[in-house]
């Protein structure tokens, strides 16, 4: 009897703790809830479903109907057979991803970093630096040593970081421009800006406007822009301008008839500058630039063109405003040394300066007066024709009232002469810059004077004292 009782109770204790390994197995978690693959990847077996902690507890498992392999998310089936001799079937999720990464341009990642921790050791083929323009490429990508093709997405989703100028500051009425407000700006696609009004410059006093950067991919920043409007915002006007003509060697002063006007300061001064292949010996047309800037700092630039002539053979094509520049050249190197409102100094600065370019050679050719004077600066001697002519070329530049005076021959084959008359201080002199053997030139001579000289010396100075002014009689 005792020994019933014990088989009993040990098949019941026995009884027991199977039922309780059975009621323990099935309350684990045999597979994972859901498997993500991209899509080309190939599908996961049945047994890389199983948990790692039941893994042991399982010989084999299969799917009970093959997955769909279109990208998506289906329930799936798995039959398990543990290795008891009992089978379960449990239910998973597999989810087929678009093979698909999305790339924020100008970032560092890799392709572990875009498809997930699973796939850390991913690699692309190509750098990403290669599709760093917003757009949508294939690309290929190696995962567990399959090389699976991908869309990339490269993309841009932050907005520009757009740096504003400082201290922002213009004139009344000046015409800005979007570039007036931006100092630099900070993005990996190209930027559009513009402006909600036209910047308003008609009144002084503090302004505000709003700047609106755009990106290629559609990303925005508004700004606040505050600006000051102050002071004259017009650039002066440069007038007088136009083609101007040299023979090579001989300068020309480029500022002749040419005047820069400024609605608030009048006359502002013009610099001039020469463009660097620039040689006044070396024939040629050369484009001369003019600058102009008022007292608010606005400045205006034009451009005039100077043609250099080859040679004297081309005196014909010069205008006469072409000669003034030549002589208002030699004036204004003059006014660097002399001053000009103490007009008996500087007549004399001129009469040394024709003597000075002017060395004497007989040619006995008589042309226009024009003619004349460029010839004599172009050879550098002449007669007193050219010291005649260059003298009444100079003296016109620096505004002195003058005329010509022309000899009376004495006789048949008597050599001519000329030489001017100056008028200063209401008074007429006579100038005659041609050197003699026994005289460097008569300045500001009296009538009185030059017949006493004229007497001695074969009455070289005869004339028709009716055709001319007299001279004071001391």
């Amino acid at each position: 009897m005792t020994v019933i009782i014990a088989v009993i109770l040990i098949s019941v204790i026995s009884g027991g703790k199977m039922r309780n390994s059975a009621r323990a197995a099935s309350s684990l978690d045999y597979v994972v809830d859901e498997m993500y693959i991209w899509d080309g990847e190939p599908l996961p077996s049945a047994f890389e479903y199983m948990n790692s902690h039941t893994r042991d507890l399982v010989s084999q498992a299969r799917y009970l109907l093959a997955p769909d392999t279109a990208v998506g998310t289906q329930d799936i089936a798995i039959l398990a057979q543990l290795k008891d001799g009992t089978t379960r079937t449990e239910n998973a999720r597999l989810t087929i991803r678009d093979s698909v990464v999305r790339w924020e341009i100008g970032t560092e990642v890799t392709a572990g970093d875009l498809l997930g921790e699973r796939y850390a050791d991913a690699i692309f083929t190509e750098s990403l630096a290669n599709y760093a323009t917003v757009g949508t490429y294939p690309i290929t990508v190696i995962v567990n040593n399959l090389e699976l093709p991908f869309t990339l997405v490269s993309e841009d989703t932050k907005s520009p970081v757009v740096t504003l100028k400082q201290n922002l500051t213009f004139y009344l009425n000046q015409k800005l421009k979007v570039e007036d407000f931006i100092e630099s700006c900070d993005d990996v696609s190209s930027v559009a800006y513009h402006l909600s009004e036209n910047p308003p410059t008609y009144s002084e006093g503090e302004k505000q406007i709003q700047l609106i950067a755009t990106d290629a991919a559609g990303n925005s920043s508004t700004y606040d822009v505050v600006y000051e409007v102050s002071g004259d915002g017009l650039a002066p006007e440069i007038q007088g301008l136009e083609k101007m003509q040299t023979i090579a060697g001989i300068r020309v002063d480029y500022l002749h008839g040419v005047q820069a006007i400024d609605e608030n300061d009048g006359e502002v001064a013009v610099e001039t500058e020469e463009p660097a292949d620039f040689s006044i010996r070396k024939a040629g047309t050369y484009t001369i630039t003019y600058k102009a800037k008022d007292e608010a700092g606005n400045i205006a630039t034009e451009t005039a063109e100077l043609v250099v002539l080859p040679s004297l053979d081309d005196v014909e094509e010069l205008s006469m405003d072409d000669v003034d520049r030549m002589g208002d050249y030699l004036i204004r190197e003059l006014e660097k040394k002399y001053d000009k409102t103490d007009r008996k100094a500087f007549a004399k600065a001129i009469f040394d300066c024709v003597q000075q370019h002017v060395g004497y050679q007989n040619s006995h050719v008589v042309q226009d007066w024009q003619y004349d004077a460029v010839t004599a600066l172009y050879k550098g001697v002449g007669d007193c024709r050219s010291y005649y002519a260059l003298s009444r070329l100079l003296l016109n530049c620096a505004e002195y009232e003058n005329m010509p005076v022309e000899k009376v021959k004495n006789y048949e084959g008597d050599s001519a002469h000329y030489w001017n008359l100056i008028k200063l201080n209401g008074a007429w002199y006579h100038f005659d810059s041609t050197p003699r053997v026994n005289s460097d030139g008569f300045f500001l001579y009296t009538d009185a004077a030059l017949d006493a000289y004229s007497d001695r010396n074969g009455k070289c100075f005869n004339r028709d004292k009716s055709l001319y002014p007299a001279t004071p009689t001391s």
